[in-house]
C-alpha cells in the first residue's frame, strides 16, 4: 500500500513540475506566461538586450523543437533590433536546427545583418534564397524591394532597374525614381576638395550655395584684415588674424569634400526611399513561440 502511494505521490510531483515548466510559457488559457510575458515587456520597452536574453532562456528550457526553434528567432531578432549583428547569428543557427520550417525567416533576418554589415551582394543571396513558391505575396514584395535596395547601396543600380523590372506588382514610381537616379551623376569629393581652394566654390559645386557664400564671405573679411594688418605693421594682430583664416580656409575645402559626400547620400537615400520605401518586417508577438511576420511598406 505504502508503495502504491509513493508512486502516486511521484507522478503527482512529476505533474505539477511539468505544469511549472509549461506555466513560463503559457497558461491554461493561453495567455502568455511570466516568461514569455516579461520577455515581451522588455521588447516593447525598447530594451532589446534584455529580451533576447529572456527569449534565448525560453528557448534553452523548451522541449518541443517547433517552440525552440521559434523562441531562438525572436531572440536573434531582438539582437538585430539591438544593433548585435553578431549575436542573433549564431541563434539563427540554432532557429534552423531545432526546425527547418524556420529556414525561410531565418534568411530574412541574415539579409538585415548582411545590409548592416555593408555585403549588399551577400544581403541579395539571402533574400532570394527566403522567397519560394510558397511565399506570401507580402513576403515576395517586400524582398524585391529590398533587393533592389541592397543592389542600390551596392553601386548597381543596373540590376536593381532588373529585379524592379521582373516585380509582379505595379513598380512604376520605383522604376522611375531609379531611372532618375541612373541619368544623374555622384559628385566628386576629390574635385569638391580642389574647388574648395577658391573659397566658398566646393560648397557650390554640390548645390549648397548659402554655405558657399559663407565660406566667401568669411574667407574674404579674414584676408583682407591680415592684409591690412600686414601693411600697417600690426605684426601680433596678423599672427591672430592668420591663425583664424587658415581655419577658415582649411575648412572650405574640408567642407568642398564633405559637401560631395552629403550630396552622395542624400541622392542615394531620395532613391531608396522610392525603390524600398519602408519596407519592413515585425513578428506577431501573441502568436509566439509560432514564428508569424507582419510586413509593412
Amino acid at each position: 500500500m505504502k508503495w502504491h502511494n509513493n508512486v502516486i505521490l511521484c507522478l503527482v510531483l512529476m505533474g505539477v513540475g511539468m505544469a511549472c515548466v509549461a506555466g513560463a510559457q503559457t497558461n491554461v488559457a493561453g495567455e502568455p506566461g511570466p516568461g514569455l510575458r516579461l520577455a515581451q515587456e522588455l521588447s516593447g520597452e525598447g530594451q532589446h538586450e534584455p529580451a533576447a536574453l529572456e527569449y534565448r532562456r525560453l528557448a534553452l528550457s523548451e522541449t518541443n523543437t517547433q517552440a525552440r526553434g521559434g523562441f531562438f528567432w525572436v531572440a536573434a531578432y531582438e539582437y538585430t533590433q539591438a544593433r548585435q549583428w553578431k549575436l542573433a547569428l549564431p541563434l539563427l543557427d540554432r532557429a534552423e536546427d531545432s526546425d527547418r520550417e524556420l529556414t525561410s525567416v531565418a534568411l530574412l533576418l541574415r539579409a538585415e545583418t548582411a545590409s548592416a554589415e555593408k555585403k549588399h551582394e551577400e544581403a541579395v543571396y539571402y533574400l532570394q534564397s527566403a522567397v519560394g513558391e510558397k511565399s506570401s505575396p507580402d513576403m515576395q514584395k517586400f524582398a524585391v524591394r529590398r533587393m533592389a535596395g541592397e543592389y542600390v547601396r551596392a553601386g548597381q543600380p543596373a540590376q536593381a532597374h532588373a529585379v524592379l523590372s521582373q516585380a509582379p506588382g505595379d513598380e512604376a514610381a520605383a522604376l522611375a525614381a531609379l531611372a532618375g537616379y541612373q541619368r544623374e551623376r555622384d559628385k566628386s569629393p576629390v574635385l569638391g576638395g580642389v574647388l574648395g581652394l577658391i573659397p566658398g566654390l566646393g560648397y557650390m559645386y554640390s548645390g549648397e550655395y548659402a554655405n558657399g557664400l559663407r565660406s566667401l564671405i568669411l574667407n574674404g573679411l579674414f584676408m583682407g584684415a591680415m592684409v591690412y594688418s600686414g601693411v600697417e605693421d600690426q605684426w601680433g594682430a596678423f599672427a591672430v588674424i592668420s591663425f583664424f583664416e587658415i581655419t577658415w580656409y582649411g575648412g572650405s575645402i574640408y567642407g568642398g569634400i564633405d559637401a560631395a559626400q552629403r550630396y552622395n547620400r542624400d541622392r542615394r537615400e531620395r532613391c531608396l526611399e522610392a525603390v524600398q520605401g519602408r519596407a519592413a518586417f515585425v513578428p506577431n508577438f501573441k502568436q509566439l513561440p509560432i514564428v508569424s511576420l507582419q510586413f509593412r511598406f
